[in-house]
């Protein structure tokens, strides 16, 4: 094995060979220029296209060094799946399942590496038990809509276990190319107190009046000036992953399983938060939903919790839509921000101060079409040393341009079609993030759940959240905060 260098060892070498080739000891650097020296081209390389990728390697590159002399390190484990480890464990005891719980190591390891805190499992669920209830008894979730979130991942089932027992498979995961969250994480979020809640906004600002000076101790009064104001209402919705998987998969598995929930729990986070803030829309019935133009979507559809992005000006305020009826233009995603003004109330949010709060999301093939304009700057011109948003591929005027998958192909009206093949059309739109929030009233929370009658294992991921959208009049046709571009034809 390679012998370990000192910093010391090696200031002594170059010390030596610099000595070595001074032959006049007056000449000899002192310590002082030595280090200056050393100090300058080190920064002029760092500086330099080279350095820049010696330092991404080094930063990359470099394992973790948390979980080093544990056994966990040794099975490749990260901090992530520490801490889910210790959730399953902690739930398994507090359910009866498991009397031990985490192990003294895991225990010890959980509490160098997390913050995380337990709250009593069933006070955080009374709430929801009573809502659930409520659901079932008007009619909201029947026993059909449940099942389908209920799909056993053993063993039996192609597609869901099959491919990951051992048959002479390579004992890694091949991962499709996925992006996580691109716009969920761009608005602003608060925690929930209460089951409803209420967020006040501005609806205009006092107008100011011209007045004469008041002479007359019987003068009237001035005239007064209202400052108008409204709320807008948050309620949230409780989405869940609910996972079962066999006996045969934990002992047959040639992929570490844990990790393997694990990462796929937070892709599927990531894609359907982003999916509700975009495509959110609470029509459930035959027809007119934007994510099922013509069909009665299922009744646990993510998409059917809260109201989004796209149905703002889709449904809400059609006037803030441009149906293209061809190629996509650079006059029409410049008039998007003039259809964000709003002169009743004095609100301009296609205008704003700072450029990033506007932002424009386009599904990836339209997002190719619009780099091609000439007036787009794409990445590649402005670089990345600029303040670049994830997921951002070109500026459209000074504001960032997304590319999502969330963002799907759609009927010549905007929409989602049954038919797979009427979804040709391209679609963009702009939004100032400052007109939305997210309410949490429940973060993420995993329950574990041994069912020895069948040799399964139950895991179950739920979350409560609640979307806002401004609106100055308390009705969501006020909603001036987004506008798109649909029916764009593609190359």
């Amino acid at each position: 094995m390679t012998d370990q260098v000192t910093f010391e060892a090696l200031a002594t070498d170059i010390r030596a060979r610099l000595d070595a080739l001074q032959s006049d000891q007056n000449e000899r650097l002192s310590d002082e220029k030595l280090a200056s020296a050393i100090r300058s081209n080190l920064e002029t390389f760092l500086a330099s296209d080279s350095g820049a990728e010696y330092v991404r390697k080094i930063r990359f590159g470099a394992p973790s060094t948390e979980l080093v002399g544990t056994k966990y390190a040794r099975l490749g484990m990260d901090t992530g799946d520490c801490e889910l480890l210790y959730d399953i464990m902690h739930s398994a005891q507090e359910a009866g399942i498991n009397k031990r719980g985490p192990s003294e190591e895991l225990t010890r390891t959980f509490e160098a590496l997390s913050n995380g805190r337990y709250l009593s499992t069933a006070i955080a669920r009374a709430d929801d038990e009573r809502n659930l209830r409520e659901m079932k008894r008007a009619g909201r979730l029947d026993a059909i809509g449940y099942e389908r979130a209920m799909r056993a991942m053993d063993t039996a089932e192609t597609g869901f276990g099959l491919q990951l027992v051992g048959a002479q498979y390579v004992g890694e995961l091949w991962e499709a190319a996925r992006r996580g969250s691109r716009l969920f994480s761009l608005i602003d979020s608060f925690e929930m107190q209460d089951a409803t809640t209420y967020i006040p906004v501005e609806v205009d600002i006092p107008e100011m009046l011209l007045v004469p000076e008041n002479t007359s101790p019987t003068s009237s009064d001035y005239a007064t000036s209202k400052t108008g104001s409204n709320r807008v209402q948050l309620t949230p919705s409780k989405m869940i992953i609910h996972q079962i998987y066999s006996g045969e998969m934990e002992e047959d598995s040639i992929i570490p399983y844990l990790t393997f929930l694990r990462r796929q729990a937070g892709l599927s986070m990531e894609y359907y938060s982003d999916s509700l803030l975009l495509n959110g829309d609470t029509t459930n019935a035959g027809t007119g939903n934007i994510n099922l133009d013509d069909a009665d979507p299922a009744d646990t559809k993510h998409y059917l919790a809260q109201d989004g992005l796209r149905h703002a000006w889709l449904v809400d305020n059609t006037a803030n839509g441009i149906n293209a009826a061809g190629g996509v233009t650079w006059a029409q995603l410049n008039k998007l921000r003039s259809l964000m003004i709003d002169d009743a109330n004095i609100h301009d949010w296609g205008h704003p101060t700072v450029s990033s709060d506007l932002v424009y999301v386009s599904d990836p093939r339209t997002a190719d079409s619009i780099a091609m304009l000439d007036e787009v700057l794409t990445v590649d011109k402005y670089g990345t040393n600029a303040t670049v948003l994830t997921g951002e591929v070109s500026r459209i005027g000074v504001h960032p341009h997304i590319v999502s998958m969330a963002m799907r192909l759609t009927e010549a009206d905007g929409k989602l079609s049954t038919t797979g093949s009427n979804n040709v059309k391209g679609q963009t739109m702009a939004f100032n993030r400052n007109a939305y929030k997210v309410g949490w009233r429940r973060r993420v929370m995993l329950e574990q759940e041994r069912l020895p009658g069948r040799d399964q294992t139950r895991l179950i991921w739920s979350l409560r959240l609640a979307v806002g959208r401004f609106t100055p009049s308390g009705a969501a046709s006020g909603i001036e905060s987004a506008a798109g571009v649909y029916n764009i034809t593609l190359p």
